[in-house]
């Protein structure tokens, strides 16, 4: 059975292999085998040869092209790039953290519990003002597309916007809004909206180039998790 659990800016997938294609994603994710072992490949500047090493967990950085092949159930964690969960995750002993993500699994999860796991403390709040924009940005995805319309809403600059939500949420405001219209998807499609109802609610033009973003972002399908009958628990 596959689960997806959101809250906020966090979320976590736990489920069956999937067959992803290379990807970057928009936040810092941490991969966790639950059972054999995976398979990861990451690119760099001037690398044009794979080479793969299997794994039990991996920190993979935000924006960094990868490509991992799982054999069995896996576990990821997509941390909040908001708080400082890339900053802190550095500090963490992934081996010990697996054995306690692998036992939090045995019982109602949710993924403030995989993350309490990871030893990733509860964030602290950010700017004011860009809370305050990222909270609208959930509710009126369609309004904000671009940065001089956030500027807006934010009474700054385009430039000093730029600067706030980078220093906030450490990813541009293209990057951060795209990983955020992701979780609006989920949530409605957790809602029994059909992905084209779901594409647009978040500001996608069509179903298509939803399901192209999202492939860019997780290496598979919106219908690839739609098909699994993945449970969506949002908090």
């Amino acid at each position: 059975m596959a689960h997806l659990s959101i809250r906020g800016a966090r979320a976590a997938f736990v489920g069956p292999a999937l067959d992803l294609s290379p990807h970057r994603n928009a936040v810092a994710v941490v991969a966790i085998a639950l059972k054999d072992a995976f398979d990861l490949a990451c690119f760099g500047p001037g690398v044009t040869k794979r080479r793969y090493v299997s794994r039990d967990c991996a920190l993979i950085a935000p924006g960094r092209l990868h490509h991992l092949r799982a054999h069995g159930p896996i576990g990821f964690v997509y941390l909040d790039a908001l708080g400082d969960d890339h900053a802190a995750i550095q500090n963490c002993d992934l081996e010990r953290a697996t054995v306690a993500f692998r036992r939090a699994l045995r019982r109602a999860w949710s993924v403030d519990d995989l993350c309490q796991c990871l030893g990733l403390p509860r964030k602290p709040p950010p700017d004011p003002r860009i809370a305050a924009l990222l909270a609208e940005l959930d509710r009126r995805p369609n309004d904000f597309r671009r940065l001089a319309v956030a500027a807006r809403f934010v009474g700054v600059s385009p430039s000093r916007c730029r600067d706030l939500i980078r220093l906030s949420a450490g990813v541009s405001f293209r990057r951060y809004r795209r990983w955020r219209r992701f979780a609006i998807v989920m949530r409605q499609l957790s809602l029994s909206r059909t992905l084209t109802e779901a594409a647009h609610y978040a500001g996608f033009a069509s179903s298509a180039h939803l399901s192209a973003a999202f492939r860019a972002a997780f290496g598979l399908a919106p219908s690839t998790l739609i098909k699994l009958g993945v449970s969506v628990d949002h908090g």
